[in-house]
């Protein structure tokens, strides 16, 4: 084993492999990225890369200048060409990482199960085929610690003037990477402190020379803020133009009620704990992580405390001290969203994992055939589970989506979107790629697109959608919304898809259902029986399968006899958790009137279908029905401990409870607590984009 403080010094070859894993690799992302637009942030980065925009906060304006050249490449799609930006850094982030376990490992065969293990594992592998920050992020971080594996090693050795050229680089890269993401960065940087503990009278005496380089890779922030000032046509808050506004934004602030969930518990925290030590587990197919826990015992004796340390500390900052950070609701949702953060842990389990294969083939002396068997076994183990993860996910599916939306509504219309879901990919395809010039689009909450009709850090909500019935007052063309984006303003005809305001209703609670021909095809084709890999597109298809069953409830004749394809889609929601929700507020909302044993019946369903872990957005809702049912059979208490539960799991504005709640609480005499329950609900933050 190499004994530290002797550091690797790459000759030639060395950067040639290395360079090899990273085009490989590039190669492999490179054939496998998506040729068109995909949900998550994807469609927002690859708009605000396209148009030099603002990003969502904060601001990512590296990847944004990068993205941009991206978009420029002569081929391919403008989505695909931004996916290869995160393709080249994820190619190099395992070259990076191939040099990494150079400088720890004796052997070039466990560098090579490192920075290929890492590659082909199955987050790292979903973050290089689409347009993210956290390859770029990987990037910084394993550039990081190899230079400061080589400063550190200097200050011990005789190379001291060498050390501290490279403590000059990593100031300047630290900055740059916090112009990327800064919070994961940050969260890592402990680990460096460590690693250069030796350089520390280095460090503190050139400490104001070392800063301004860190300030200098800084600069991006400012031609963010510039960028703000402009009319662009995505820029996620608008001008920028105080230093609170700024700040505001930098920092995430507007972020807080997402990232601290008022209804997350202690319990929410045990379980992402849980969560995140399968995952090291499935990231490298069980066999790797149990190797890679070998590394992680032996690195004490072989590498030093000092280095074992700053990568313990490196694995645990943006695992588990992250979880205690943040106060996430464990669902299915929120574990997509945390799953890309630990990908700085994930490279440290690769160079553990390189550690303790190269220890475990001395320690029981393994001849070479041997080795290599082994080094295909468990590289296999990896891929495989990284390739179901990702070839056969269906990353065109929101393209799909957003394309059937755009061909159903009608011509110059103007039409609100609600965020990722529908608004972003839209706006890709409308924006960039051309398709629906006649439309107009809108954000509903006055976030990412440029046209914006009120500014939502200056504009309270009640200003705000006073500003968006005034607008669609003065309309005289059709207005539609998306995913419900315009429910709140006048009768409406529910086409699925879409719902557009009905203006010759007389009733301005009205809703007629009117699902097409072509909306009723794209439901049986893309989405009754979906049930995507990728937790936010899984997300979307069960809510547009609720939005679907309660459409077909609500119009559903209790004396006429069902045709064949209702019947089939009847069964078929009825068997999934977010149809058969759909299809109990269906049937509440009949105007037939469906019996309270039909309705009560329905639930139970509900119930028996619900995952554990179903968002808390539908288990309010859940809640929210059972109460309305219990209020229409005259049980008042039960119905407000109902409601009052579903604004206990959901707390937010858009609680359908809120309303019922507070009415009962004024039928059963009780004003007190319906004017709490108002003061409650104003302390309430409008959930982001």
């Amino acid at each position: 084993m190499l004994k530290w403080p002797e550091p690797l010094r790459p000759a030639k070859s060395d950067w040639l492999q290395a360079g090899a894993v990273a085009a490989a690799l590039f190669l492999l992302y490179a054939l496998t990225a998506p040729r068109t637009v995909a949900l998550e942030d994807d469609g927002l980065f690859i708009l605000s890369s396209y148009f030099l925009g603002v990003e969502h906060p904060p601001g990512y304006p590296l990847f944004t200048l990068i993205g941009h050249l991206f978009s420029r490449l002569p081929f391919g799609s403008v989505a695909y060409r931004v996916h290869l930006a995160s393709a080249l850094f994820g190619g190099l982030s395992c070259g990076a990482l191939w040099l990494c376990a150079r400088s720890l490992v004796r052997g070039r065969l466990p560098a090579y199960l490192a920075a290929f293990g890492l590659g082909v594992s199955p987050v790292f592998w979903s973050q290089a085929i689409i347009a993210e920050v956290y390859t770029l992020n990987s990037f910084f971080f394993l550039v990081l610690v190899f230079l400061g594996l080589h400063a550190a090693a200097a200050a011990q050795g005789a190379a001291a003037p060498e050390g501290r050229r490279i403590l000059r680089w990593m100031a300047f890269l630290f900055g740059l990477s916090l112009s990327n993401h800064w919070p994961l960065m940050l969260l890592v940087a402990p680990a460096f402190v460590i690693l250069l503990w030796g350089l520390r009278a280095d460090l503190v005496r050139r400490f104001g020379n070392l800063l301004w380089l860190v300030v200098a890779g800084l600069l991006p922030y400012a031609w963010l803020v510039y960028r703000s000032w402009q009319p662009l046509p995505i820029s996620f808050y608008g001008p920028l133009e105080s230093l609170r506004e700024i700040w505001f934004f930098i920092s995430r602030a507007g972020y807080a009620e997402v990232d601290k969930s008022t209804t997350a518990t202690f319990l929410d925290h045990i379980r992402f704990f849980e969560f995140q030590a399968e995952q090291v587990f499935v990231q490298f197919a069980g066999v790797g992580a149990l190797v890679a826990g070998v590394g992680f015992v032996v690195q004490w004796r072989l590498l030093g405390r000092r280095i074992a340390a700053s990568l313990t500390v490196a694995f645990l900052m943006p695992t588990a001290v992250l979880l205690l950070l943040l106060g996430f609701d464990y669902d299915s949702m929120h574990k997509h969203i945390f799953h890309v953060y630990p990908l700085p842990a994930y490279a440290v389990v690769a160079l553990w994992m390189a550690l303790g294969f190269d220890w475990l083939a001395e320690r029981y002396a393994l001849r070479r055939n041997q080795v290599g068997a082994a080094f295909a076994v468990i590289l296999l183990a990896i891929l495989g589970v990284g390739a179901g993860a990702n070839l056969w996910e269906d990353e065109g599916w929101g393209a799909r989506f957003a394309q059937a939306v755009l061909k159903a509504v009608p011509r110059n219309a103007i039409v609100f979107g609600q965020g990722d879901p529908d608004l972003v990919p839209m706006a890709y395809f409308h924006m960039i790629e051309g398709e629906r010039p006649d439309i107009t689009l809108y954000h509903a909450k006055g976030l990412v697109l440029g046209n914006r009709l009120f500014h939502a850090e200056r504009t309270d909500a009640e200003t705000a959608q006073r500003i968006v019935g005034e607008f669609i007052q003065k309309q005289t063309g059709p207005v539609v919304g998306t995913l419900g984006a315009v429910y709140p303003f006048g009768a409406q005809r529910d086409h699925w898809l879409y719902s557009e305001i009905d203006r010759t209703a007389s009733d301005p609670k009205k809703v007629t259902v009117d699902v097409t021909d072509d909306a009723a095809a794209f439901f049986d084709q893309q989405v009754a029986k979906a049930n995507d890999s990728n937790a936010w597109v899984a997300f979307v298809q069960g809510e547009l399968r609720r939005r679907y069953a309660v459409l077909l409830a609500r119009g559903m004749p209790r004396h006429v006899p069902l045709d064949e394809r209702r019947k089939r889609e009847l069964d078929l929601l009825s068997k999934d958790f977010y149809g058969a929700l759909g299809l109990t507020e269906g049937l509440m909302l009949n105007p037939e009137g469906y019996s309270a044993g039909v309705v009560a019946a329905q639930l139970n369903t509900v119930r028996q279908l619900m995952p554990g872990d179903v968002p808390k957005e539908h288990l309010a809702r859940f809640f929210y029905l059972r109460g309305a049912l219990r209020a229409n059979v005259g049980e008042r208490a039960g119905a407000i401990e109902d409601m009052e539960t579903a604004l206990h799991v959901w707390r937010t504005p858009d609680n359908p409870a809120i309303k019922p709640l507070e009415d009962l609480y004024r039928e059963a005499g009780n004003p007190a607590a319906a004017k709490e329950l108002q003061d409650r609900v104003k302390s309430f933050k409008q959930p982001r984009a």
